[in-house]
C-alpha cells in the first residue's frame, strides 16, 4: 500500500519503479527488499502466487488501503526521528506506518 500511496503523491516519483527504486543510488533505500542483496528468485510457488495476486489487485486499484493513507513506515524496532512528525496510521505485527499532516 506505501508503494501505491507514493506513486499516487506528487511528493515522490511518478512511476512505479521510480518510487521503488528511490534513494537506492546513493545506498539508501526506501524499501530494503529491492536492495538486500538477496537473489529475488520465487521458491514457494504458491506464496508467490499470492503476492503476484496481491500486486494485481494494487495495480489495477482494487485493493484496499489497510495504511489509510500511509507514505511512511518503519520497523517497530526504531523509533525514528521523523515519527513524532507524522500522523500514526496503522501498525502490523512488524511495522508502524505514518502519513503527514493535513
Amino acid at each position: 500500500n506505501v508503494v501505491m500511496n507514493r506513486l499516487g503523491s506528487s511528493r515522490f516519483p511518478s512511476t512505479l519503479c521510480g518510487v521503488v527504486q528511490e534513494g537506492s543510488e546513493t545506498g539508501r533505500c526506501q524499501f530494503s527488499w529491492w536492495c538486500d542483496g538477496r537473489p529475488d528468485e520465487a521458491h514457494e510457488m504458491a506464496e508467490y502466487a499470492t503476492a503476484r495476486e496481491i500486486a494485481r489487485l494494487a495495480l489495477n486499484g482494487q485493493l484496499a488501503d489497510r495504511t489509510r493513507g500511509a507514505l511512511f513506515f518503519h520497523h517497530k524496532s526504531i523509533t525514528p526521528s521523523w515519527a513524532s512528525s507524522f500522523i500514526h496510521t496503522m501498525q502490523s505485527r512488524e511495522f508502524d506506518f505514518y502519513r503527514p499532516p493535513g
